[in-house]
């Protein structure tokens, strides 16, 4: 009989741990990035499975971040393990960690949405609830008609031309007031080698990376800075860029893309020769997302299939570094 109870009880926990969304941690670091700040973690195995602390020197985002790893040692037995992590905003949210060697990713985005309750009496989607998706009217969109911008006008500077930028020529109020496609490129051409501000924010095909470097604001438009990396040998053609807007849930059923165009692109490769790299900015009037959705960045390769898509959430859209 009270192997019996104890079987139950097993069953029951494993259960329990069944019904949490679930992170992979190896001996590697696995990334865990929340939308709010966090308050509290609680560590079910703080012996098998190790978490580092928060950096309150580090970025805007570290206070967000947790970092686990597995410690893989010979008096190592328990695969499985939970995780409580408490947010500033009260949001509680439960997770059960589980040793895989080679697990699915390294960075884990964790949505609002997830969190199982709110410890400060508020419903957990009321917060979310107040916001709406926002698009300004003025943004372009995939339908552009009556001269505005579509996908084949799109002012930009190619990649691989050659620039000669006096030390006078500085992106000023008065250049943006008179020539802003002459202040978008100005801008670009100084930030476009900038160290990134986002380490670690990336997309992945085999050995291409599309790396987000940074995003940010100024006078009215918002700066995407990135960096495509190729790894491999053979070269990497460029087919298509694309963003769009859509619900950060892909199982959702009214999970449409809603294109977005930008008013300016600078040095967007056509081509990415292999053991190389390509830095390049996109620029778009401003706009915000709410907390159910995300900005999604889609590159194709031409005659290959090494396809990335990296989703951008609203916390890194909302909250741009201002320049």
């Amino acid at each position: 009989m009270r192997n019996s109870y104890l079987l139950i009880f097993l069953l029951a926990g494993c259960l329990a741990m069944a019904q949490n969304d679930t992170i992979q941690v190896s001996t590697s670091t696995a990334v865990v990035i929340f939308p709010t700040d966090i308050s509290d973690r609680i560590l079910g195995d703080d012996i098998t499975f190790f978490m580092s602390e928060q950096n309150d020197g580090g970025s805007a985002f570290s206070r967000r971040i947790l970092k686990l790893y597995y410690n893989e040692s010979p008096n190592a037995k328990n695969r499985y393990t939970n995780l409580t992590v408490i947010t500033t905003n009260g949001n509680s949210y439960e997770f059960t960690l589980e040793y895989q060697k080679n697990p699915s990713k390294k960075t884990w985005y964790i949505k609002p949405e997830q969190a199982v309750t709110n410890i400060l009496g508020t419903p957990v989607n009321s917060n979310y609830q107040k916001e709406t998706a926002t698009v300004e009217s003025d943004m372009p969109t995939g339908s552009g008609t009556n001269g505005t911008i579509t996908d084949d006008n799109i002012p930009e500077v190619e990649a691989g031309t050659e620039e000669t930028i006096s030390e006078a020529a500085k992106p000023t109020k008065e250049l943006y007031e008179t020539d802003k496609e002459e202040y978008y490129r100005l801008r670009s051409y100084y930030m476009q080698f900038d160290k990134a501000k986002l380490p670690r924010f990336f997309a992945r095909s085999g050995d291409v990376f599309l790396w987000l470097k940074g995003v940010y604001f100024n006078e009215d438009e918002i700066y995407l800075q990135f960096r495509l990396e190729n790894q491999e040998s053979i070269d990497f053609d460029l087919n298509f860029l694309k963003f769009s807007i859509a619900t950060a849930y892909k199982k959702s059923s009214s999970n449409q893309k809603t294109e977005i165009l930008p008013v300016f692109r600078y040095k967007v490769p056509k081509e990415v020769k292999g053991s190389t790299e390509n830095h390049f900015v996109v620029v778009f009037k401003k706009f915000s997302l709410d907390r159910n959705k995300v900005l999604v960045v889609d590159l194709a390769e031409e005659n290959g299939n090494r396809n990335l898509s990296l989703e951008i959430d609203h916390n890194l859209i909302n909250n741009p570094f201002k320049i």
